[in-house]
């Protein structure tokens, strides 16, 4: 017990700055019975958690020719230079996972050297070294020797298989040997699968390693000379696997700074704007209170429930009046109150990210979301990665349970697939349906809390419980949606009109005609 206290005091003696601000948890076991294809990687380990895993060791033997490959890009640092230098950070990595790591020193020295490797060279974090190496071959290409040639085709091989490129050319002149064809075609083969995989494994919140190792290897191999950042090549690579949803980061504003890389995909679905008074609230249309002014009177009376909820809801926005439970309605509840949900175009100019929802007069606009066997996976570990590190907020959370809301139901999803809002590539509307359902279970939320959606729940509630609205949204759907209906109405309402004013008309002549 003396050691175990002696060991949980010297977890405090890190200064603050040796901190990282981003612990890598466990995801709890009955959150993970829910779907261990979630959390768990197919083909690659990274880090501790997972490591040494029966069914990923084919990856860990590709690993070390991932090192291999650093260590050919410079040949003036040794393998010894990078273990010593990784140990001098292996104390504080070990302290960024939130359970005890069961691995010795020498192990965990060279988990984190090859996962590091292996990820600043498949993200492309090497390329403009790479480009180096190449001129400098280029330069003393008359006395290469047969070795040096090996090296280049080998560096060669990696780039191109880092860099998405699954056709390896051979070069005029080289003298590649049947070992570098061999290792050609094996990197052909693995690279079907390599992009379909690893981008799934690669963002779990398990299978992380803290940035500085990678950003530590990278300083070593490059060792001199000023170096474009290549954090931006690892940031493409991200962008990559996530092009399927808008964002907003641009490429002169990639981010410099991040934990891993689960932490650097979640920055991209921050939304952009969290102000609340970007959401106005408008409690019925302007020209209806101009044509109904005159029964004022009675729709204050029969409305006072409705006219209390919205001082209620006034009053939250502005940031007075007591907290009450807040919830989302149906898409199809919103569109008989007359809401309108259209699809929110992508600008290049003005970009916006997966998360930015507008709404404005009675128009919601919200970006496309496209939707795979993949998707759950990696919404599951953004939201897990909010519930274990609350100091990066609870946006992406909140707009999942925004979502799990507003398509319940199967129809919601048709009604939203319908307008472009949702594409999804599963086998119904239910399974998308049931998809969000599952991803906001268990999933701790405040809705009296400060999230970036709250001005807009309330706006949107009031709007429903407004009775004009309904009223309104009544007639267009049953009376007004059909032109020939529409037709009728006005042809009945201009008959009407007629027949009063000839009323009119003939009470006047009979009033005024002589006795």
């Amino acid at each position: 017990m003396t050691k175990q206290l002696d060991y949980y005091w010297s977890l405090g003696e890190l200064r603050d700055e040796e901190i990282d601000s981003s612990s890598i948890c466990r995801v709890q076991q009955h959150i993970r019975e829910v779907d261990k294809f979630s959390y768990e990687p197919l083909i690659l380990s990274i880090g501790p958690y997972h490591h040494g895993a029966s069914a990923l060791q084919a990856m860990e033997r590709e690993k070390w020719s991932y090192l291999d490959y650093i260590l050919k890009l410079n040949c003036d640092k040794s393998l010894l230079d990078y273990l010593s230098e990784i140990r001098k950070i292996a104390k504080h990595a070990r302290h960024c996972y939130s359970e005890d790591i069961k691995m010795d020193e020498e192990d965990f020295l060279e988990m984190l050297l090859l996962d590091g490797c292996f990820i600043l060279t498949a993200l492309g974090g090497t390329k403009e070294l790479f480009e180096r190496v190449q001129q400098s071959y280029s330069t003393n290409s008359s006395s290469h020797n047969k070795a040096s040639e090996q090296a280049e085709a080998q560096i060669t091989s990696h780039m191109e298989e880092a860099n998405g490129n699954q056709t390896h050319t051979s070069n005029e002149g080289s003298s590649q040997n049947d070992g570098v064809t061999e290792r050609s075609q094996y990197d052909d083969v693995i690279g079907q699968w390599f992009e379909r995989f690893a981008n799934h494994d690669l963002l779990l919140l398990e299978n992380q390693i803290p940035f500085f190792v990678v950003k530590k290897i990278f300083e070593l191999v490059a060792c001199q000379g000023t170096m474009t950042p290549f954090t931006d090549e690892i940031a493409k690579a991200i962008e990559t696997a996530l092009r399927w949803y808008p964002k907003s980061i641009q490429e002169s504003c990639r981010p410099k700074e991040f934990c891993h890389l689960l932490h650097l995909s979640h920055l991209y679905f921050r939304p952009t704007v969290k102000k609340e008074d970007n959401y106005h609230y408008q409690a019925g249309p302007q020209y209806i209170n101009r044509f109904l002014s005159f029964g004022r009177k009675y729709l204050r009376i029969r409305n006072n429930h409705d006219d209390n909820e919205h001082d209620i809801s006034a009053s939250n926005i502005n940031g007075q009046g007591e907290q009450h439970l807040n919830r989302w309605r149906r898409v199809a509840q919103y569109l008989e109150a007359g809401v309108k949900f259209k699809k929110l175009e992508y600008d290049k100019v003005d970009p916006h990210s997966l998360l930015d929802i507008h709404y404005s007069n009675g128009v919601m606009k919200m970006p496309c979301l496209a939707i795979d066997e993949y998707t759950g996976s990696l919404f599951r570990n953004l939201i897990a990665f909010e519930q274990t590190c609350p100091q990066h907020g609870d946006d992406f959370t909140a707009y999942i349970v925004f979502l799990s809301q507003l398509i319940s139901m199967p129809e919601d999803v048709t009604l939203l697939g319908q307008r472009e809002i949702i594409v999804h590539h599963l086998d119904s509307d239910e399974q998308v349906s049931d998809m969000f359902t599952m991803l906001s279970k268990d999933v701790v939320f405040d809705f009296n809390g400060n999230y970036y959606l709250k001005s807009l729940c309330q706006i949107m509630e009031a709007h429903y419980q407004s009775r004009i609205n309904r009223w309104m949204a009544w007639l267009w759907l049953n009376h007004f949606s059909n032109p020939w209906l529409a037709l009728a109405a006005f042809a009945t309402v201009v008959v009407l009109v007629c027949t009063i004013v000839q009323t009119v008309y003939g009470i006047l002549a009979y009033v005024n005609s002589p006795q």
